[in-house]
């Protein structure tokens, strides 16, 4: 991952060297290189490109002035100004959208004033008083081509489509078992063969760009369409039937979620999507009586899990694994499981499994796989990296679609001034919501906010001496999910270094993390759990603590950071920070449920 410190010195430097009286950015998120449709003629859709820096959107204007998630613009002709206010909002990572009052796109204010009240409120975001774009993100901010995306629909399915002739308009359908639609071989796309219908291109793909649901509940997704005729950004609304797990699928007819796109059911495309009858599984994991603990049942980011089956989306191989739960250690965390691609790829394997807190599990798939039930091959910790864990935060548990309140490991404000860039100061700061985490950069003279994060922790448990912290964001990368190595020190200072996604190990946050001082403290009674160790259960005690605000005026605090001697966040994960002395896990026996190879046996005796 690129360092954030990149990004602020380029916005340190530019405000340090500009008259700009208030700092207006782009957050990094937002920055890169988009497409949007521009007009349409008949059938054909025209694009334009669109690039969004660090402080303006030079085919609208500079960012003036921030509040919340509008911005306003000026544009300037001479003497005079075009301003304009738009509601920027990620659906997704490569999908953007752009809302402004009715005609704004159009319309220029000269007045600011009369700007800050055409911005749209968060009561008119889904109003017919506002209008909406779409923005389809091709390179991030620095140049790099987007990254493929998950497809939300996996499996294989028998597909009935109706849509009408581009030029007759007449309907056409497509119906039967004949008609295909499977994500074989990546996750990001979807491969569709359409029979028993007279059609220009029978045979076509789906590559996703994005998907989200929206606050009434709605799923889209935004396909790039390789058909001609077609436009190459489509937006789909889709809906999953329970009971028979046939999916509903429409799409608009140019590349907006509105054109011709009413609901799951009705649109320009339709798609109906029944459920291929999967091959049968072998006897011995159909015969068998193991099933996952109770607690990891339910949803989380990349995994499903129910009794006996866990289905899990590597985003890195684009690959989609069903597993069946074939055996258990007793002591200890490790299931053997037989795994099914979405490819029908078939092998026996074994996964490691911690729980990290309630809403928060790691796992690692070992290094080796087998046609064979070799379960003390499959499950010897020679098979696994100790170190190489995948971190996955809960989104819903099965007996209730709440999640459990997680905690932040911090409590009160905590500064300090980043190393690389002495005029920059950091806060971090949990104050009466324990669940919370701000973090803010800003210049240490006048207050300039250069950088605002918000972050869900889901929780946090200690490991080697170490404190991690898994997260979720809460702004405007809403969704995703980071976690943090830390060390706090009995003089209330911290040492605090980012480990990416997946909680990466051997890091030294002492060594190669940001030193923060705690500054103030607010008056809130908290309960926090403090984790005695990292172990299969969770084990924590909690204290009462509360916290006294000094006797302090707020305007003393402003420039009143301690120097850190230590490095900002660390978004580059290059560095090794490796122990010299690692700690190799016990071999433990492997006891495993016989009781379903015995009834596989008997049952082959029988036949005999």
């Amino acid at each position: 991952m690129v360092s954030v410190k990149i990004l602020l010195g380029f916005l340190f430097l530019f405000f340090r060297g500009s008259s700009v009286k208030a700092s207006c950015y782009f957050q990094q998120e937002f920055q890169g290189e988009y497409v949007m449709q521009s007009s349409v003629t008949g059938s054909r859709i025209q694009y334009q490109t669109l690039i969004i820096n660090a402080t303006s959107i030079p085919i609208w204007g500079t960012c003036h002035k921030r509040i919340g998630n509008n911005y306003i613009l000026r544009m300037s002709y001479g003497e005079t100004s075009c301003i304009r206010c738009f509601h920027l909002k990620l659906k997704s990572s490569n999908v953007l959208q752009v809302i402004t009052s009715y005609n704004t796109f159009s319309k220029c204010h000269i007045n600011e004033e009369q700007t800050e009240g055409r911005c749209p409120s968060e009561e008119s975001l889904n109003s017919n008083d506002t209008t909406k774009m779409l923005l389809f993100k091709t390179k991030d901010w620095h140049e790099a081509p987007t990254p493929r995306k998950y497809c939300p629909l996996d499996g294989k399915y028998s597909v009935t489509y109706i849509t009408r002739n581009l030029r007759s308009m007449k309907k056409i359908e497509c119906a039967g078992l004949d008609s295909t639609m499977d994500s074989c071989p990546s996750g990001s796309t979807l491969n569709l063969r359409l029979k028993g219908c007279n059609l220009e291109s029978n045979e076509f793909k789906f590559e996703c760009l994005g998907s989200w649901t929206d606050m009434k509940g709605e799923n889209f997704i935004i396909f790039t369409d390789n058909r001609q005729q077609r436009p190459e950004y489509r937006c789909a609304v889709y809906e999953k039937e329970r009971g028979t797990g046939r999916i509903f699928m429409a799409l608009s007819n140019d590349s907006t979620c509105s054109s011709d796109l009413h609901n799951a059911t009705s649109g320009s495309e339709t798609f109906i999507l029944t459920p291929k009858q999967s091959i049968p599984w072998p006897a011995d994991v159909t015969l068998g009586t193991c099933s996952f603990p109770e607690w990891m049942r339910g949803d989380w980011e990349h995994i499903r899990v129910s009794s006996d089956t866990l289905i899990y989306q590597d985003h890195s191989s684009l690959k989609t694994y069903t597993m069946k739960c074939v055996g258990f250690q007793e002591v200890g965390s490790k299931y053997l499981v037989y795994s099914r691609t979405q490819c029908d790829e078939e092998r026996y394997s074994c996964l490691w499994i911690h729980k990290r807190t309630n809403n928060i599990l790691e796992f690692q798939m070992g290094l080796k796989s087998s046609k064979e039930n070799n379960v003390f091959e499959l499950c010897h910790d020679a098979n696994f990296i100790e170190d190489s864990w995948i971190t996955q935060g809960r989104i819903s548990a099965s007996a209730t679609p709440k999640m459990y309140p997680g905690m932040c490991p911090i409590s009160g404000e905590y500064t300090g001034v980043i190393t690389d860039a002495t005029d920059l100061c950091a806060k971090l700061q949990s104050d009466c919501k324990a669940e919370i985490m701000y973090y803010q950069v800003s210049n240490c003279t006048s207050g300039e906010v250069y950088e605002e994060r918000e972050y869900e922790c889901l929780g946090h448990w200690r490991e080697a001496d170490l404190l991690y912290t898994y997260t979720k964001r809460m702004d405007v990368a809403a969704d995703s999910y980071e976690c943090f190595v830390g060390s706090i020190t009995p003089n209330e200072e911290i040492f605090i270094k980012e480990a990416g996604s997946f909680c990466q190990r051997n890091m030294d946050p002492v060594k190669n993390g940001m030193q923060l001082y705690k500054n103030v403290l607010y008056p809130c009674v908290n309960k926090l759990k403090i984790p005695e160790k990292a172990s299969n259960d969770t084990y924590e005690t909690e204290i009462e603590r509360t916290s006294v605000s000094p006797t302090i005026s707020t305007s003393t605090i402003t420039v009143g950071y301690t120097k850190s001697t230590r490095k900002p966040w660390n978004f580059d994960n290059n560095i090794d920070d490796t122990d010299p002395n690692p700690k190799s896990p016990n071999s433990a026996d492997l006891v495993y449920s016989i009781l379903p190879l015995c009834v596989y046996m008997i049952s082959i005796v029988l036949i005999l």
